[in-house]
């Protein structure tokens, strides 16, 4: 990435998870309906219009599965996930999610929406450039910064974590989406050692990662075709991982595995009953993990 420019990928984050609130079946499996106000006017215009077509073509939209709509479907079920996740976690005591690599990320302005549940605090960490812009798009758009937020710049593969962490004297939940793949090896082991070493015992973290697979797969011509598209973006993929090695890993990093959710049981979890052609690839994994 850029030093003086925010994250490429954050945008189309966001307007991934925006689309699927609009154009995609209902329910949503994500209902990220904030994310839509954080969007530049040209996207905003292309969903709208997606969203204005009469029935027949929508129907045709949402059956035709292509590259859009299989990221799209990888896309809100880690978010999915992950806050599936966050809302069991609290149940057990933990009372901060910690969002890395934030990018924009949206459960803090949606919680701030929500009056009647409790809120809990929340800990965005990304690069500062990203954060900066970020900001600058919530003051453009008139979106009040929650109390609850606060804001944590950090380079990954530049500065350690630990020089920005802020102490908690209770379990944390931890993000980590759409980021290992662009991280060296060493910069990824470096985090999950610093959140291990940080963080009280029981805190959590989900990430997503990905692997390589087999040039026969279906999924093949998909991630090549991204991996070319984000390196044109000035943001390669680094690091791909085999199940196995990604265990093994967090585990020297002083974690222990409660969940390695292959693509095959995240469709089935999310998307069996649905008829809108959304299906995860089956390069991308979730990993969840406990302290």
């Amino acid at each position: 990435m850029l030093d003086a420019v925010p994250s490429r990928t954050a945008t189309a984050t966001a307007f991934t998870r925006a689309a699927h609130v609009h154009i995609d079946d209902a329910p949503p499996v994500f209902d990220d309906h904030v994310a839509y106000d954080l969007l530049p006017g040209y996207q905003r215009r292309f969903i709208k219009r997606l969203a204005a077509l009469s029935p027949p073509w929508v129907r045709r939209y949402r059956q035709t599965r292509n590259a859009f709509t299989t990221m799209r479907a990888q896309i809100v079920v880690r978010a999915r996930y992950a806050e599936d996740a966050l809302a069991k976690a609290r149940e057990t005591g933990v009372d901060r999610f910690v969002v890395l690599a934030a990018g924009l990320d949206t459960f803090a302005l949606r919680q701030a929406l929500r009056p009647t549940d409790p809120p809990i605090e929340v800990v965005e960490i990304d690069h500062p450039a990203t954060q900066r812009w970020k900001r600058k798009l919530l003051a453009e758009r008139g979106i009040a910064e929650p109390s609850e937020l606060t804001f944590l710049p950090v380079d990954f593969e530049e500065e350690a974590l630990a020089h920005v962490w802020i102490d908690s004297t209770t379990p944390d939940f931890g993000s980590w989406l759409g980021t290992t793949y662009y991280l060296t090896r060493e910069a990824i082991t470096a985090t999950l050692t610093t959140l291990a070493e940080r963080t009280q015992p029981g805190s959590q973290l989900v990430l997503d990662y990905w692997r390589e697979p087999p040039p026969t797969d279906l999924s093949a011509p998909l991630l090549w075709g991204t991996r070319v598209a984000v390196a044109l973006q000035q943001e390669p993929m680094r690091s791909f991982f085999e199940p196995q090695d990604i265990e093994a890993l967090a585990e020297a990093a002083g974690w222990r595995v409660r969940e390695n959710c292959a693509a095959t049981e995240q469709n089935r979890r999310y998307l069996a009953a649905r008829n809108d052609q959304l299906s995860v690839p089956s390069f991308a994994h979730l990993l969840h993990l406990e302290h």
